[in-house]
């Protein structure tokens, strides 16, 4: 094959062959910044993989619904929620959520989270999901009307994630610790046929409601329309999340999920068959370890069933150890780690991949740190000013598609992009190990002086594409970016002068 015959991002030393088509600016007077984004995720092809090829659709009729909206975008501000589309000359779907003064106190990193699913009941009718707070709606983009709500988080909703394949399943992280999943086929639970358990003695079942875990029990129920909490993983010292969850991701093949969050832990837990009258609640992950990042973990992929794809925020690094200037700190740049889960072929033994368990736990060293897992690859962001300046990452993969990551930083305005498969192994540790380093974290500088860390403990910066708006823009931010539309398209959302704009790169 030629190298004119080879894609762009399998050479590494190529140009990426992305052109900057089109800005669009929003002029209204209420408008604020652009935080999120989601492609419309399937293609042609998704006919054959969507719920197993179990369905009762016609490859015609799903053709028409995919002309129709396969190059569009849902995007996110503080308030409003937007469906723009990239080819066709259509005008946007514009949404602003209700909200009153009684509404949780917002941080400034909350907006508006998006994602589309498909009710397998109508999938011809795609729906678009998107929190406020936390609030959940459901929004039929056909019909350009709200289907459903739900309720029941007790902090404000950090990320929306649907199942790749059954896609009534879906799951929504929160600052309250937990993350719920849900069935789209399923109504709102209402306090009539209530499904919480019941505390042992009792018989009774519980109306201790949403903050233990358990379905809403106030009159009006868990919400509206469509779809049903069918189970939650719960946070607490027991073996959940001890901070907000910031981010989660459905295995495509397995019963799985992987979720992270501000505490520094990855965790997969199991996803149990789940029950049309008792809403399940799981506190014991499959694996969770606290050793694979240093900083909050902001967000986490699965790319085989056993791989994963996690990044962390800039770390807080103590400078010396011991000495009267022990409280110096310094900045360690976030990491981007891909790693090898060790256990999923002891939870699901291939020569038993027919049987599907009901229950299914691990031992104490699972749940509470685990040492299942090996690290293949690790690298770092470009540093940041504070801790508070993260990167938003997007990974973009397909089967057709190598795997390729994109991301931006605040206030760097410009996009970097890198293929996965072009990453290096990390390099094994010394040995004899460097004793000094290992247990108090110092070393002496070129200088003689003590407490400088030594930098062969970060791993190097990443390497790839970057991709920038035209020289000479002023006041303009990128805040999040994706690739999308089979790999042909990447966007960028953010903010020129207090205002939403979108900046649209195609090949």
């Amino acid at each position: 094959m030629s190298e004119q015959q080879v894609p762009w991002y399998k050479v590494p030393t190529s140009s990426p062959p992305f052109a900057l088509t089109k800005k669009i600016y929003s002029n209204a007077s209420d408008s604020t910044p652009f935080k999120s984004l989601a492609f419309f995720p399937w293609t042609h092809n998704s006919y054959h993989t969507l719920w197993n090829g179990h369905h009762n659709l016609s490859q015609e009729d799903w053709s028409v619904m995919i002309n129709e909206f396969s190059d569009a975008i849902a995007v996110g501000s503080d308030y409003n929620v937007y469906v723009f589309f990239m080819r066709q000359s259509k005008n946007p779907i514009s949404y602003k959520v209700p909200f009153s003064d009684h509404d949780i106190k917002a941080l400034s990193t909350d907006c508006i989270r998006v994602a589309w699913t498909l009710d397998p009941g109508d999938p011809l009718e795609p729906l678009l999901l998107f929190s406020h707070l936390n609030l959940l709606y459901i929004y039929n983009v056909k019909k350009q009307g709200v289907q459903g709500y739900l309720r029941g988080h007790g902090g404000a909703i950090t990320s929306i994630v649907v199942h790749p394949i059954n896609t009534n399943l879906f799951c929504t992280t929160s600052r309250d610790y937990s993350t719920r999943i849900y069935d789209l086929l399923l109504k709102p639970q209402k306090l009539e046929d209530l499904g919480n358990p019941h505390w042992p003695p009792g018989t009774k079942k519980s109306f201790a409601g949403a903050a233990h875990g358990l379905h809403m029990t106030e009159p009006e129920g868990e919400g509206n329309g469509i779809g049903r909490c069918i189970i939650i993983l719960m946070g607490g010292r027991s073996g959940g999340h001890q901070a907000a969850v910031l981010s989660a991701a459905f295995n495509p093949d397995f019963p799985v999920i992987a979720t992270c969050g501000l505490d520094r832990l990855v965790k997969i837990w199991h996803v149990p068959r789940a029950s049309k009258e008792t809403l399940i609640r799981e506190d014991k992950p499959l694996f969770s370890s606290g050793r694979i990042h240093k900083a909050r973990v902001l967000s986490i992929s699965w790319l085989q069933n056993d791989l994963l794809l996690s990044h962390s925020a800039p770390a807080v690094m103590k400078r010396t150890s011991g000495s009267t200037e022990s409280r110096k700190m310094w900045l360690e740049p976030g990491q981007i780690v891909i790693w090898l889960w060790l256990s999923l072929n002891r939870f699901f033994p291939a020569k038993h991949s027919g049987v599907r368990q009901d229950i299914l736990r691990g031992c104490a060293s699972d749940y509470q740190e685990s040492s299942s897992f090996k690290i293949i690859s690790a690298i770092s962001f470009p540093s940041a000013q504070t801790q508070f300046d993260t990167p938003a990452l997007h990974l973009y993969q397909s089967p057709t598609h190598d795997p390729v990551v994109s991301f931006t930083y605040p206030k760097f305005n410009s996009i970097k992009l890198f293929n996965v498969i072009h990453l290096h192994p990390r390099k094994p540790p010394p040995f004899p190990f460097d004793v000094l380093n290992m247990e108090i974290g110092e070393h002496l500088n070129e200088n003689g002086e003590r407490g400088i860390r030594s930098q062969t403990d970060i791993p190097p910066e990443v390497s790839g594409w970057e991709i920038s708006p035209v020289a000479g823009t002023v006041g303009e931010e990128i805040l999040a970016c994706a690739m999308g539309m089979e790999g042909t398209t990447l966007i960028g959302v953010g903010s020129k002068e207090g205002k939403g704009i979108i900046w649209i790169w195609k090949l």
